[in-house]
């Protein structure tokens, strides 16, 4: 079969040879800034049963996001719901709150459906009991339960079993991925933790924890530095490399079994430690969560070709807006837990990550609007007929005299900070049409007309 590289032609920007030869341990490849066509990539995906990329989406209101009216939300429809992905669910997430820092796109902290909210009563741990919280802070979801008739329910379990019943959405959990090679992973960040200590560079731990979580469910940014033989995480002592490491596995169990947590809240330390992004992001390559339904294996050689959707924060819409991953301070800190892991492991290649831009299906309207697919199938004509490298401004120049023409609730998708509507409208179900010249878009052009839709409806 084809290597997946070769298929899409982003070989040569994958650095393919450095990868083999072990010159570089991590390379990441943006399709959102290379001129491949959207049908190219679909139709690769389609070849290959075993390939399936991660939508990385969050723990919460997946209802309207499976039917299809979740507004900006709906590229998790395209992706998952048509089979180019699967959605893995991320849960080191937070509650909405009155305050910054939760997540306003999924809203853990209450029920969607149909557009209508329905706010949670969140109670944590005080040091003797759960108590009732209010929404002054966002809360970290794997230490909230919820309060759901009369009875207190992990808001983890809540959210898996309402998402459990969604037909059509085979949901995989990234805590589950972790906690199946759960003695492989406390390895690799026990010899992280002990190149950290050596280095002496405070950053090098930042890049492995990032945060640190009170019982009660607030996080703040946090120190670790070594102490003789062991550790502090702030003023908290820890032995050694491998019981700090083994700590934070503590809330990563957190969100496979919870019950099992809270019955463990008495006997916790105040503090847990919180796995960072930065590693999280190399453990999505090397634990082949591009493969779901393959057994664990050795990994690919000579290097891992991960594939990977990412939505705003991660992938963005370059090269108006940038995301996170392709950032040079991200690709040091990914190369710097990537290089020992290479060195050490078996378990471990080098790694090129292939990142999708999610928000590319924005620009596939729902099927219950019908002159939103014609009007976009317009634009996409004069896309195709114009320089690629016009893309934008050609977007840009249609936007003045068609905006106007478009749905509310196609121009709602672009405004910025929204996520699942709950503005009470119950909405027909629906899927995402691509348009025709949808799939003769490059990634390129669909970025840079996303990235034109958000400057003139955000």
């Amino acid at each position: 079969m084809t290597h997946i590289l070769d298929a899409l032609g982003l070989r040569r920007a994958a650095e393919a040879d450095a990868l083999a030869s072990g010159t570089k341990t991590f390379v990441p490849v943006h399709v959102g800034t290379h001129d491949l066509p959207v049908g190219t990539l679909l139709d690769a995906l389609a070849k290959d049963p075993s390939l399936l990329p991660p939508r990385t989406g969050h723990l919460g209101n997946w209802e309207d996001i499976a039917a299809g009216r979740a507004g900006p939300m709906d590229f998790n429809t395209a992706v998952c719901g048509d089979g180019h992905g699967y959605p893995l669910i991320y849960g080191f997430t937070r509650t909405e709150a009155d305050t910054a820092g939760g997540d306003e796109a999924y809203q853990p902290g209450c029920l969607i459906d149909q557009g209508k909210r329905h706010v949670l009563p969140l109670h944590t741990w005080d040091g003797s009991r759960f108590v009732r919280r209010d929404r002054t802070a966002p809360l970290f979801c794997p230490l909230v339960q919820a309060e759901v008739d009369g009875q207190l329910v992990p808001l983890v379990d809540l959210h898996k079993q309402r998402m459990a019943a969604l037909p059509g959405y085979r949901f995989r959990y990234w805590a589950t991925a972790l906690t199946d090679r759960a003695d492989l992973v406390t390895d690799m960040l026990t010899l992280l933790l002990e190149q950290a200590a050596a280095q002496g560079r405070n950053q090098a731990f930042a890049e492995l924890i990032s945060q640190a979580v009170r019982l009660d469910g607030e996080v703040a940014r946090c120190r670790v530095r070594p102490e003789g033989a062991g550790y502090l995480l702030e003023d908290q002592h820890y032995p050694s490399a491998r019981s700090l490491a083994e700590a934070v596995m503590v809330t990563v169990q957190a969100l496979v079994d919870p019950a099992a947590f809270f019955a463990r809240l008495p006997e916790l330390p105040p503090l847990l430690p919180v796995m960072s992004l930065q590693l999280t992001n190399v453990l999505f390559a090397l634990l082949d969560t591009h493969h779901p339904d393959v057994p664990p294996g050795p990994p690919e050689q000579p290097f891992i070709t991960h594939l990977h959707w990412g939505a705003r924060a991660m992938a963005g819409c370059p090269p108006r807006r940038n995301g996170y991953l392709t950032r040079r301070s991200t690709v040091r800190s990914l190369r710097a837990i990537t290089d020992p892991l290479v060195e050490h492991f078996d378990a471990a290649r080098p790694v090129a990550f292939v990142l999708l831009p999610a928000q590319t299906f924005m620009l596939c309207p729902p099927s219950t609007s019908p002159r939103d697919i014609d009007l976009l199938g317009d634009l996409f004509a004069r896309l195709r007929a114009a320089d690629p490298e016009a893309a934008h401004g050609t977007t840009l120049r249609w936007l003045e005299g068609n905006a106007e023409s478009l749905s509310p609730y196609l121009r709602g998708r672009f405004a910025g900070g929204s996520g699942v509507p709950t503005d009470g409208t119950v909405r027909e179900p629906a899927v995402p049409v691509a348009p025709d010249g949808f799939r003769a878009l490059t990634f390129r052009q669909a970025c840079a007309a996303v990235a034109a839709f958000e400057e003139v409806l955000g």
